[in-house]
């Protein structure tokens, strides 16, 4: 295997279909036909920035968006709680028995994903997949350091492409000041609490509040909180 290098990476400056580009070459070397890539921001709550690619039969796209596999596929399960390696086998679909059937009429019948969250509560899932070919154990072992490397530059490559205006999680760092005081306010204390606590005035804590509802672009203290949290400010 090649060795990677510091230069075996987009561009800084590379759009976000770019950065697939160069992840779907690099699934090639690993031996994968397909792949795909997934990331979230952790904010807004409720519907997060989101972008996807993956090079899969536009006919497959369509049926899993229809049926609505996203519910119940345990690769997206699996992500969600562990950074750990998956490998695809049928036990891993005994759940979702339709779901596997129907992926491996379009070639997805051998498979990986891994996923990554960082300090900043971004997520992302890189899916690798081919037509032949199990990956048994020692498959896995080569590849793993490239494949961690490749896990990893995708997703700061692919977060670094859609650093726009709109994925700005954190334009305005939060001070000490301020981080305390959400702590304290996600513990349930009241201002007049936090104000004993701190030995400050309630309207001193107030004033940290309010500024950081503002850094945040929250709508009240507990927005802020659920906020700051999700990306990784109050630890």
């Amino acid at each position: 295997m090649n060795a990677v290098t510091p230069l075996d990476q987009p561009s800084s400056k590379a759009t976000p279909e770019e950065v697939f580009g160069f992840i779907e070459a690099e699934a090639h070397t690993l031996g994968f036909e397909y792949c795909a890539h997934g990331l979230r921001m952790p904010v807004p709550i409720t519907r997060p920035h989101t972008t996807y690619f993956s090079n899969y039969d536009p006919e497959w796209q369509r049926r899993y968006r229809e049926n609505n596999y996203l519910e119940i596929d345990p690769t997206i399960a699996h992500g969600m709680r562990s950074s750990e390696p998956v490998v695809w086998s049928d036990e891993f679909f005994v759940r979702s028995p339709e779901l596997w059937q129907e992926a491996q009429t379009f070639g997805l019948k051998h498979g990986l994903a891994q996923s990554r969250r960082d300090s900043e509560g971004t997520y992302s899932m890189l899916v690798l997949a081919r037509s032949s070919g199990p990956i048994g154990p020692e498959q896995l072992a080569e590849i793993d350091r490239k494949l961690q490397w490749l896990v990893h530059v995708s997703h700061v490559s692919m977060k670094a492409s859609c650093n726009t205006e709109h994925w700005q999680t954190n334009p305005n760092r939060l001070s000490e000041r301020e981080i305390s005081v959400l702590r304290w306010t996600a513990d349930g204390k009241t201002s007049a609490e936090i104000a004993e606590i701190m030995a400050v005035s309630e309207r001193t804590v107030n004033f940290h509040v309010n500024s950081a509802v503002s850094k945040l672009g929250a709508s009240n203290k507990t927005s802020a909180v659920v906020r700051a949290a999700m990306l990784g400010l109050m630890w």
